[in-house]
């Protein structure tokens, strides 16, 4: 079940993971502002390519310390993403650790690094590196979450909503995938990043059977926004086969993920 904590002791939690920070790095904080809200608006969904429930927990805005004119003192914002951080996570520790991870990341892209250049004292926390039996933990989380989704993408299924089902179906279809991956040794916070047709390219290089489900990439790109005014909304314009066709694929995907020796992770 998500956490729920307020948003008190969600600023609390946000301020312990500051205070962690290295001393380092501390020293480049001066005229950061840090906020917390509910969720992305709109815009930032659409501008990153991410379709409901696939939220980002955070985001950084401003210059980098390559950019900033003084680089003891220069403007930028982070920003936290409070429901989709409690709705990962099943309990305060879990909520305290991906806080910590997601305030250590978005300040790397503030100290100029990457998502794939980022060094690992700040792509998963200062210190923090993935040990085999966390890196399990982690593609357990995903592919739990992954069966939650497929199952109400049925339902939506049956119950005629075809443009809910459509992206709830490939939203299954991208956590089984995240899963897949971090079980087999790579790093979570990079595959988490990466969109479901380079997923489905990397488990291919894993094992040619992933090869098949190529159309769930053609089907991430068919639009489930409300859209500008004047346009037909999702409902009408998300066709059922395209519907059908993502709850298929993504049941099949998670059957090669964890039905069988071969297929396990």
């Amino acid at each position: 079940m998500p956490i729920r904590v307020g948003e008190e002791r969600f600023a609390e939690l946000v301020r312990e993971a500051l205070n962690e920070l290295p001393p380092e790095f501390r020293r480049y904080l001066q005229g950061l502002e840090v906020r917390v809200e509910d969720y992305p608006d709109d815009e930032l969904m659409r501008e990153w390519g991410l379709k409901p429930p696939n939220y980002p927990f955070g985001m950084y805005e401003g210059p980098s310390l390559l950019e900033a004119d003084d680089p003891r003192d220069f403007p930028g914002v982070i920003v936290l993403y409070r429901r989709p951080l409690e709705e990962w996570c099943g309990s305060e520790e879990e909520l305290r650790d991906q806080i910590r991870r997601t305030v250590f990341h978005e300040l790397a892209h503030r100290f100029g690094f990457s998502d794939e250049g980022m060094v690992e004292e700040l792509r998963a926390g200062a210190g923090f590196t993935w040990p085999e039996e966390e890196r399990k933990k982690e593609a357990q989380r995903y592919l739990e979450q992954a069966r939650h989704d497929l199952a109400a993408a049925q339902v939506l299924w049956e119950k005629g909503f075809a443009d809910w089902a459509l992206g709830v179906a490939l939203g299954a279809a991208w956590r089984a995938l995240v899963g897949f991956l971090v079980a087999k040794g790579e790093d979570p916070e990079i595959v988490a990043a990466a969109g479901l047709a380079e997923l489905l390219a990397r488990a291919a290089r894993l094992d040619r059977r992933f090869a098949r489900f190529r159309e769930l990439g053609r089907l991430d790109r068919v639009s489930t926004d409300m859209g500008d005014p004047g346009v037909d909304p999702p409902c009408r314009r998300v066709r059922e086969k395209e519907a059908r066709a993502a709850v298929r694929l993504a049941t099949e995907l998670g059957s090669l993920i964890g039905g069988g020796e071969d297929g396990a992770v």
